[in-house]
């Protein structure tokens, strides 16, 4: 009993400290991309005196110049994904239709999975009803796993997305039969700023568990590396009071 008391005082001061950490972040990355974006929109209007390029030297420097612009608009992708991470609104908790809205959303997915040979479909479960949380959240949560998923998966392979129930949570399922992870990066890749991709910000399953989190719910996963991966998105299927229970 001592040592979970002790635990969940640290567990108290180490997210205090992050949400300092992410303030002053957040601070940081805003002020620097004022100036990337005017660095930004100069170097496009300088590619626009190269485009015709004559001489050897002006397609020397045009592919130089691109470079760079393609480095800027990266960095800008990162600071907007920071941003995003650092400071979402609070959920706007409403009752939804749960099922109906991940139907639409697979429908959406679909011809993009489609496109990568990746198979995709939706098993919903009877009796989830609806549940009260923040769609536009849940949705870009939901839409994050399926891209990890369509990224793990080769082609020929299928991602599937499924509902139930488990007392008073909807659990979202996201099932791959890509190449797994890992053991030893299974709890990494839930934690800010570690990714296996290349450019990668590894910011992208951190924001899918906060709004797991901010909706009183959980994240986990389940892997095997070689036979795939399933998210499970766990949410109160009734609104609680979050900031109540982190006292």
């Amino acid at each position: 009993m001592a040592d979970s008391v002790r635990e969940q005082r640290l567990q108290r001061i180490r997210t205090q400290r992050l949400a300092q950490l992410g303030t002053l972040l957040a601070g940081f990355a805003h002020e620097v991309r004022n100036p990337l974006s005017t660095i930004g929109l100069n170097l496009q209007l300088v590619l626009e005196d190269f485009r015709d390029q004559e001489s050897t030297r002006d397609k020397r420097t045009f592919k130089r110049l691109s470079t760079v612009e393609g480095e800027v608009r990266r960095l800008q992708d990162i600071l907007e994904q920071f941003l995003g991470y650092a400071r979402a609104p609070e959920p706007d908790i409403k009752p939804v239709d749960l099922n109906r809205r991940l139907q639409a959303l697979v429908d959406f997915q679909e011809p993009e999975m489609k496109e990568a040979g990746v198979s995709l479909r939706f098993f919903a479960g009877n009796d989830v009803g609806e549940v009260a949380c923040d769609w536009d959240h849940v949705h870009g949560a939901v839409v994050n796993l399926l891209r990890n998923a369509k990224e793990a998966t080769s082609a020929g392979g299928e991602v599937m997305v499924s509902t139930r129930r488990d007392g008073d949570f909807a659990v979202i399922r996201v099932t791959d039969t890509g190449e797994g992870i890992p053991e030893e990066r299974q709890r990494k890749v839930l934690e800010p700023f570690f990714s296996t991709k290349q450019g990668g910000t590894g910011l992208g399953l951190p924001t899918v568990r906060r709004v797991a989190e901010e909706h009183g719910g959980t994240l986990s996963l389940q892997s095997e590396p070689g036979r795939g991966t399933q998210f499970a998105l766990r949410l109160p299927i009734h609104a609680v009071d979050v900031a109540a229970d982190r006292t």
